[in-house]
């Protein structure tokens, strides 16, 4: 019975207390509303924090990207417009390619493991 009373005096104390004023009531939907809108400007939203943080990841590593592939494509234009490198790079591709030598070079042609010289 004595826990049965206890009940009751919580109950009417409870059933009286006073209202919470209407500043604490709006600070609590307030921080709600502040944490909702946080959680959808950083992770949620089109434009989200996160979103903005990987594409500017993203830019940085295509500007250097870019840097590289320029500096390359100046490398191959200082190439194209030297006629010694010209004459070197025709010169591999017909050696490599063709089979082509030298005056007084020997060519050794090796053929893969397994290949059957006689063609059966």
């Amino acid at each position: 019975m004595g826990d049965l009373g206890s009940r009751f005096r919580r109950y009417r104390l409870e059933r009286y207390a006073q209202e919470p004023s209407p500043l604490k009531r709006w600070l609590r939907w307030a921080w709600l509303i502040a944490i909702v809108w946080f959680a959808w400007a950083s992770l949620i939203s089109q434009h989200s924090f996160y979103r903005t943080w990987r594409l500017d990841r993203e830019n940085a590593r295509t500007r250097s990207e870019l840097e590289r592939l320029r500096a390359e494509v100046e490398r191959l234009d200082r190439e194209a417009g030297d006629p010694e490198a010209g004459r070197l790079r025709a010169e591999h591709e017909l050696r490599e390619q063709h089979g082509m030598a030298k005056p007084g070079e020997i060519i050794y042609l090796i053929q893969p493991r397994g290949a059957d010289t006689l063609g059966h």
